[in-house]
């Protein structure tokens, strides 16, 4: 078979390039490491020869490095952290500093051995230091081009948050948006939606590879993905992210752990949030609903020491969040309230989650480091039990992530090399907890239709579902799987006119994706709410039943092979080139073994040889019918270029910027469709009382019996039923953005401001659209059926896939910050997007949007993205105060997001009346002269109390959205309607108070 020699081959190339390097892995990988770089001076004269140790002071692992024929030097692969950094001259003077690296910086440290004894090994003075950092204080990174926000340890402990979600601090990035509702929390950058970004933890990617959302085990799920305890510090790239990133159209998030160091050190934490703390949201205290109340409670520890002094280390981290949710069940038709009576009302929807982290790191000698690590996460959320749904109706939603990482670096004199092999697995599955209750659904029918006047006993002439109650009919189970070689080798210190430091890379990874989709598996009947005699007169007889038909799983495996190469070519002390291309071949993304089904190709052909009609051309059937032999795309070339120019040669001013080709991917759940959909179905079976033909329909004479499997399968087995046919196809290319961005950094003592012009363009999103309209520009909906050529089998629209998808993208960014510190217990962090987003086609989020407006994206306006925030500002900061208190706080303002006009008189032409996100939120005054739709200010207050010895106890209150600013998601959009531009939905959180206790030694 094609796809084992592909996974065949790979597996040898990957064992090619582990044993002629002759070493295994990273104990930093490529995505989680930082680099030091600087000259080594004996006054004004360079020093060659002599030898730099990075010793990092928590742990005693030592980095070492030689200083070049030019005096330069650079020690790459370094842990993000604190090192004592000494050199010592060839004639045995020795200069020493303490600095600060964060992650995925590239930080500079120029050292001058002549300043001090050459036998003492005292340190410089600070001064020695030029622009870097003084002693143990955090180097800037301004000489990158890369648009990138590193959030501290610091940070991430300190500023408020209820989740314990260490990717809420992502919002602390320019052009990067969170949201909260109540299922989920969704990361959106650069005008496109969420499944654009990609997450990295110690070098693993954790992207999603079947469902939405971006980031495997986030999309619908009210916890998160990682413990928050284990994270040491994150970096997130906004933009001109370089060739070793892979898999992402708009933004990256970097994270690395903790580890032990050669003290024990630890702490037990515990949060509760009680019901009576958190406000009522806008929306249900307008209906006249009672609260809601939320109870929430979450706790955990983390140890880390040593096992042997400098060389091996143990960290360990536990979660767990306890969440109590009532739901309300209500009727917004009150006249049936009495009908009801004992299906109304609240019913507790619990949360529960547990995530275990551990790992070991070895220094096995003075060149090699070993690390290891494990992740198990589990969840269980309840849910479904609320609006126009009984308790009955609640879903079962589990999610469950593994995860192991083994990484080996080896440090040879002239190069670093890093290898690492991983394993994930991601699973969500949604089952049916009251599974042997049918459902029941309560509808209210039209009576006549514009399309066929006069009633029709038909379940889809129904105005509304007033209520459903009884078992729900869904459930699903999606598992993705991957185990991941990769190989990243550095050579530091070539040079060729200036200084290059080349890092090159190849993975392989075996995914597999298993799918499977119970839709409509339990049977639902349908009742007509009104009893009215036309249609059957009863309540208690229902009108019809469905019942989804099985449909087998699938089990997809894929091969992903990926390799890069960059070069950061530091030409002059100012003036430095970053050039990198990547490459990303997979063999089985969109369904490449798949064959199209014979009955498909049949019903194409039927209705291609139609006299009267042709496909419009848009739509070549032979670019969609598959033979299981797609050709898997290998053109994904993405060159990346970036520079920064120091233009005083002091770090303190530097212009940067850079452009770059990004391929994303389309999560499998998008083509699953082409698998799925033709065979999945409801079977309908309609009852009267007396049975026969009955308003324009067959109907069968209602019994009892019915209610029970073993009266109900005979009916449903001679039951018709007709799927949908999808077409992927099958020269299928990935979105693709090109990114471009230009900036200045400028420094002012300790602050570090950046001023920076961005611009993305995107092309080829996927979304579904219908291939049998009638005419190239209208009748979406009149052409020939499926069953109008004698296939019934299928439903009459025939959707293919369509990338002609187009967004861009113009931002303009600001940022300030302050890094905090204890000397002056304070820091500041600010950042500013100004956005304009447009795209065309489907205007829904996603990659699997249907467009029912206009027949291919081309036709369709250019409109604002759905997720075009024009104005957003999110300033943090902490601030110490008297007697051991700390303060910290976020302020969120943006302008809102647009959503669109229906009835709209201004709308383009040739469409319908609708003006696609042409709609502004109503804008609220926040400070004098400043107007907001989106506001929210967030504080913590903490109290520290030494005891014991050093030992630390915090007491920690939160106040979350202080002043119960209402942030609507959605609003009224008929032009015409009364309540025209009024909220209909809320973001959370509403005002909520939580305290916490934390105990740390």
């Amino acid at each position: 078979m094609k796809q084992f020699n592909t996974r065949k081959a790979a597996l040898a190339a990957a064992s090619a390039i582990a044993i002629s390097m002759a070493v295994a892995g990273a104990a930093a990988a490529q995505n989680a490491t930082t680099t030091l770089r600087g000259s080594v001076s004996q006054g004004q004269t360079a020093e060659p020869g002599a030898t730099v140790v990075a010793t990092e002071v928590s742990t005693g692992y030592a980095t070492r490095s030689r200083v070049g024929s030019d005096g330069r030097y650079v020690l790459s692969g370094l842990r993000p952290g604190t090192y004592r950094v000494q050199v010592t001259s060839a004639n045995g003077q020795t200069a020493e500093q303490t600095v600060t690296l964060s992650l995925g910086q590239v930080g500079t440290l120029n050292l001058d051995v002549g300043s001090t004894a050459a036998t003492n090994g005292s340190t410089t003075n600070a001064t020695d230091l030029g622009d870097v950092v003084v002693t143990g204080r955090r180097v800037f990174e301004v000489r990158t081009p890369e648009v990138a926000t590193n959030v501290t340890q610091q940070q991430i402990n300190n500023l408020p948050q209820i989740s314990r979600n260490f990717l809420n601090f992502a919002a602390l990035a320019p052009g990067m948006r969170v949201t909260e509702d109540d299922t989920e929390r969704t990361i959106s950058a650069g005008g496109q939606t969420a499944q654009a970004i990609n997450v990295f933890i110690d070098g693993q990617n954790r992207k999603s590879l079947i469902n939405d959302g971006g980031v495997a085990g986030q999309d619908d799920s009210r916890g998160t993905p990682f413990p928050q305890g284990a994270v040491q510090e994150f970096r997130v790239i906004s933009q001109n992210f370089k060739a070793e990133y892979e898999q992402a159209g708009s933004a990256i998030i970097t994270a690395v752990t903790r580890s032990g160091t050669n003290e024990f050190h630890g702490d037990v934490f515990a949060f509760y949030q009680d019901p009576s703390w958190i406000a009522q949201d806008e929306i249900s205290r307008r209906r006249g609903s009672e609260k809601a109340p939320l109870k929430r409670l979450q706790y955990g520890a983390s140890l880390g020491g040593p096992i042997l002094q400098d060389r091996l280390h143990f960290f360990g981290a536990y979660e767990r969040k306890d969440e109590d949710r009532i739901s309300q069940s209500f009727l917004n038709r009150t006249e049936y309230n009495d009908f009801f009576v004992g299906d109304l009302g609240t019913t507790s929807t619990p949360y529960e989650q547990d995530v275990f982290f551990g790992k070991l790191s070895w220094q096995i000698d003075d060149r090699q480091r070993l690390e290891f690590s494990t992740e198990y996460k589990k969840e269980e959320d309840i849910r479904g039990a609320s609006g126009q749904n009984a308790p009955s109706r609640a879903a079962r939603n589990n999610g469950e992530t593994l995860a192991f990482n083994l990484r080996h670096q080896f440090q040879a004199q002239h190069f670093l090399n890093e290898f690492s092999i991983d394993y994930l697995k991601s699973s969500y599955e949604q089952s049916v907890i009251n599974g042997s209750d049918y459902g029941r659904q309560y509808v209210i029918f039209r009576d006549n239709d514009a399309d066929a006047p006069g009633f029709q006993y038909n379940i889809n002439n129904r105005d509304s579902t007033v209520f459903t109650a009884g078992g729900r009919a869904d459930a699903q189970f999606l598992e993705q799987k991957s185990t991941t070689i990769r190989n990243d080798l550095t050579i530091p210190d070539l040079s060729w006119m200036g200084t290059h430091t080349i890092k090159m890379g190849a993975k392989y990874s075996m995914q597999n994706y298993f799918v499977q989709k119970d839709f409509g598996r339990n049977p639902t009947f349908v009742y007509d709410i009104e009893a009215r005699p036309e249609i059957n007169g009863s309540r208690t007889i229902p009108v019809a039943v469905n019942l989804g038909v099985a449909v087998p799983p699938a089990d997809v495996d894929n091969n992903v092979i990926g390799l890069y190469i960059q070069d950061d070519w530091q030409i002059t002390d100012k003036l430095e080139i970053n050039l990198g291309i990547r490459w990303d071949y997979e063999d089985n993304a969109v369904n490449n073994d798949y064959r199209t089904p014979d009955s498909i190709r049949n019903m194409l052909m039927a209705i291609q040889n139609l006299p009267n009609y042709n496909f419009p051309s848009y739509f070549n059937p032979s670019d969609y019918i598959s033979d299981g032999d797609r050709k898997a795309f290998k053109g994904a070339f993405q060159p990346r270029f970036g520079f920064s120019y120091d233009v005083f040669g002091d770090e303190q001013t530097v212009i940067f910027g850079g452009a770059g080709r990004y391929y994303d991917r389309i999560g499998f759940n998008f083509a699953f469709d082409e698998r799925f959909k033709p065979f999945q179905f409801n079977k309908t079976i309609y009852f009267s009382n007396a049975g026969g033909p009955y308003g324009g329909q067959d109907t069968i004479a209602w019994d009892p019996k019915y209610l029970t499997p073993a009266g109900l399968d005979p009916l449903l087995a001679a039951s018709p039923g007709a799927g949908e046919v999808f077409l992927v196809k099958n020269n299928f290319e990935p979105p693709r953005t090109d990114q471009f961005n230009i900036g200045v950094r400028q420094k002012f003592g300790r602050w570090q401001t950046a001023l920076t012009f961005a611009a993305g363009h995107t092309e080829g999103e996927s979304a579904w659209y219908i291939a049998n309209a009638l005419t190239e520009t209208g009748g979406r909906f009149d052409g020939p059926s499926p069953t109008s050529v004698g296939f019934s089998q299928f439903r009459n629209a025939i959707f293919f896939q369509n990338t002609d998808k187009e967004r861009d993208y113009k931002a303009i960014y600001f940022t300030a910050d302050k890094p905090y510190n204890r000397e002056d217990r304070w820091g500041f962090n600010l950042a500013y997007t100004y956005m304009d987003a447009t795209q065309n086609g489907s205007r829904d989020n996603g990659y699997g949007a249907f467009d029912f407006d206009y027949n291919t994206p081309g036709q369709s306006p250019k409109y604002r993205s759905s997720t075009d925030e024009r104005h957003r500002i999110v300033a943090s900061g902490t601030l110490g105060l008297p007697a051991d208190f700390l303060l910290s706080g976020i302020v969120t303002l943006g302008s809102g997001l647009p959503y669109n006009i229906y009835d709209c008189p201004n709308a383009p032409a040739g469409g319908p009346n609708i003006c696609w996100n042409g709609g502004n939120p109503e804008k609220h005054a926040f400070f004098p002269g400043m107007n907001f739709a989106y506001r929210q200010v967030d504080l913590r207050l903490t109290k520290a109390f030494e005891v014991f010895g050093g030992q630390r106890v915090e007491l920690i209150a939160d106040a979350i959205n202080i002043f119960n600013f209402t942030n609507y998601k959605s609003f009224d959009a008929g032009y015409n309607s009364p309540r025209y531009g009024a909220g209909t939905e809320v973001f959370m959180p509403t005002q909520s108070f939580q305290v916490g206790l934390r105990y740390s030694f």
